[in-house]
C-alpha cells in the first residue's frame, strides 16, 4: 500500500475485480447507517455519501484485486451504491458469489482521514476474521462413560486457563459447527474431525480428541467468535 499521493488514474472511477478466497473478500467498509443524504466533493467531484473501505487483509484478496484503504465505493457489480446505506451496501456484496466487481473511487490517505467524518461508525461489513482473541482452551484428556440407559459415550474434557470447566460430548461439538455456520454463512469455517458409526479404538480416540482441540483452538482465536454467546456456553466460559 503506497504511502504518498494515489496517480491520477486511481483518482477518478476505476474498477477492481476480488476473487473470493477462504478468507472471504479480504476487506471490510464503513460509513452512514441510513440511505440517503447531501452531495460532497471527492476529487473535485460531487457525489452522494458513499461507503469506504475501511480495513484491507494484508496479501489478501482485496489487496490482489487493487484496492486501497479509503477507497469510496461508487458501484457494485454495476450496481450505484451512491447515498446507499451501510447494510444496503453489504447485502450487494455479500451477494456477489466467487467473483465481486467494484467501482471505485481513491483518494490520498490524508484525505480519507478528513472526508466522512460526519460518518457514525457501524460494524465491519463481515465479521472481522482477523481480529484475533487469546482464550487459553485446551481438551487435554477424554473419558468414556455409560448413561443409565447402558449407552457407552465418550465426553471431552474442555479446559479454560488449565482448570476443567466442562464436558463436551462430539455431537454437541457438530452442533456447534452447524449453528456457526448457519449465523455466518460467509465465513469459512475449520472442518471437525468425521463421525465415525463404530466404536472407536483408544489410539483414534487421541487422534479425535486433538482434532476437536485444533478445532476449537482455531474457532475461539477469532475474537467475534469467541465472544458469541453460543461458544461462551460452550466452553463454559463465566458468565458477567
Amino acid at each position: 500500500m503506497p504511502d504518498s499521493d494515489v496517480d491520477e488514474d486511481a483518482r477518478q472511477a476505476h474498477f477492481v475485480v476480488i476473487n473470493r478466497t477462504h478468507q472471504g473478500y479480504g476487506f471490510n467498509i464503513r460509513g452512514q447507517v441510513a440511505a440517503g443524504g447531501v452531495l460532497r466533493p471527492i476529487n473535485g467531484e460531487l457525489y452522494m455519501p458513499m461507503q469506504y473501505v475501511s480495513a484491507l487483509v494484508e496479501d489478501g484478496p482485496g489487496v490482489a484485486g487493487g484496492l486501497r484503504l479509503g477507497d469510496r465505493v461508487l458501484e457494485v457489480n454495476g450496481t450505484s451504491s451512491e447515498g446507499l446505506s451501510h447494510n444496503e451496501v453489504v447485502d450487494l456484496i455479500r451477494r456477489s458469489g466467487e467473483l465481486l466487481k467494484l467501482s471505485v473511487i481513491s483518494v490520498t490517505k490524508d484525505e480519507a482521514k478528513h472526508l466522512e467524518m460526519d460518518a457514525r461508525p457501524v460494524q465491519p461489513s463481515v465479521p472481522d476474521v482477523f481480529e484475533r482473541s487469546s482464550i487459553p482452551i485446551s481438551i487435554p484428556s477424554f473419558s468414556e462413560e455409560i448413561t443409565d440407559a447402558g449407552e457407552a459415550f465418550v465426553q471431552y474434557n474442555l479446559h479454560l486457563s488449565g482448570k476443567q470447566t466442562c464436558s463436551r460430548r462430539y455431537r454437541e461439538f457438530d452442533a456447534l459447527s452447524k449453528s456457526l455456520k448457519r449465523q455466518y454463512a460467509d465465513i469459512t469455517f475449520p472442518k471437525l474431525p468425521p463421525k465415525w458409526p463404530f466404536k472407536l479404538s483408544v489410539q483414534k480416540l487421541e487422534q479425535r480428541r486433538r482434532s476437536l482441540e485444533e478445532w476449537l483452538d482455531t474457532v475461539c482465536s477469532v475474537r467475534f467468535l469467541s465472544e458469541n454467546s453460543e461458544v461462551q456456553e460452550f466452553i463454559g466460559a463465566p458468565k458477567i
